[in-house]
């Protein structure tokens, strides 16, 4: 939903234009609303999080939404990336998430501007955790975040990471890798930019057996460090596959995020800020509600608690509070985002 359909549909709500000019008037700057976001994660986390003694695994990603318009007030605003939906322009943002017991909670947030280096993303997200007094047992980087510099920020941080290596082109580079059996190896990178570098990798085949209407095997090759001597490749692999969790996170906060044809970023930070809150918020419950059950792993499987169930109930709250319009004026439609 957009913000203009949420003041239509809300009788004692003010106009989209008149919410949208007093946010601008009103919200700090960027920074300072991302401190404030950040500040909210924080008192989120559940306090069995901080009573924990283990060691969290973490999450380093963006995220890239889509926007068609000219930049606000500065070009850093926009950054580019590969097309999608129809434009090479995104606002982005930098999320680090912690897993726990498979739940995930997103702790910082962060805008990414036009020309940031991952490596300076990577060390500032490092150090956001080390301000969170978290101890880190291994990160989970995506593709993108395969490079020497980034490789070098987790070196100095004594940081256990696991990475996959891009394959590109049909011949060559890292698909060198994929012959004979899974193993451990090393792998270096020759960057026109960064130059050499080597790597312990992990290569894993992978027999789709059926699934999904494949019967073949596809290969998967990864940088890691730090990892146990006698870990197993086909171990790495599973270890790796915690952070499709992480990434369903991205989806969920799409499904309770407003959509605005604004084009402030700092309204567009709000928004994408909220919906991490509102995510945050449904993990928690749920640990809270089945924490209550006799049969919690039992139980769990069928949770009656869904985010869209959240959001729905949140709506109703909101709908009883302002009181809704039974005539909504149509208005042109707006690119929204």
């Amino acid at each position: 939903m957009s913000i203009e359909s949420a003041c239509q549909e809300l009788q004692d709500a003010p106009s989209g234009n008149r919410l949208r000019e007093v946010l601008a008037e009103s919200l700090p700057d960027r920074a300072g609303l991302q401190r404030r976001l950040n500040g909210i994660f924080r008192q989120q986390l559940h306090p069995s999080v901080w009573k924990c003694k283990r060691d969290f695994n973490v999450a380093i990603d963006l995220t890239l939404i889509p926007y068609h318009g000219q930049p606000h007030e500065d070009k850093k605003e926009i950054v580019r990336s590969a097309p999608k939906s129809g434009t090479t322009h995104f606002h982005g943002y930098a999320t680090v998430s912690i897993v726990r017991d498979h739940r995930r909670y997103v702790v910082a947030l962060r805008f990414i501007e036009y020309g940031e280096e991952m490596a300076d993303i990577v060390r500032w997200s490092l150090k956001r955790l080390k301000s969170l007094h978290f101890r880190i047992r291994r990160v989970f980087l995506d593709k993108g975040f395969c490079s020497k510099p980034v490789f070098k920020v987790l070196k100095q941080h004594k940081a256990s990471f696991v990475t996959p290596i891009p394959v590109r082109g049909k011949s060559g580079g890292v698909r060198t890798l994929f012959q004979g059996k899974s193993r451990k190896t090393t792998y270096t990178f020759n960057s026109p930019k960064h130059g050499k570098y080597t790597v312990q990798a992990v290569v894993v085949q992978r027999y789709s057996k059926g699934r999904y209407g494949r019967h073949k095997s596809k290969w998967f090759a990864y940088a890691v460090s730090g990892l146990a001597s006698g870990i197993l490749p086909a171990q790495v692999f599973e270890l790796y596959r915690q952070r499709f969790g992480i990434e369903s996170s991205y989806r969920q906060m799409n499904q309770v995020r407003a959509r605005t044809s604004t084009r402030n970023p700092v309204i567009r930070l709000l928004l994408v800020g909220l919906a991490f809150v509102l995510f945050n918020l449904y993990i928690a419950l749920r640990q809270n509600l089945t924490s209550a059950l006799k049969k919690p792993l039992e139980s769990s499987k069928r949770f009656w608690l869904s985010l869209r169930r959240v959001a729905f109930l949140l709506s109703r709250a909101i709908e009883r509070l302002w009181g809704t319009t039974e005539i909504i004026q149509h208005q042109p439609c707006f690119a929204l985002s």
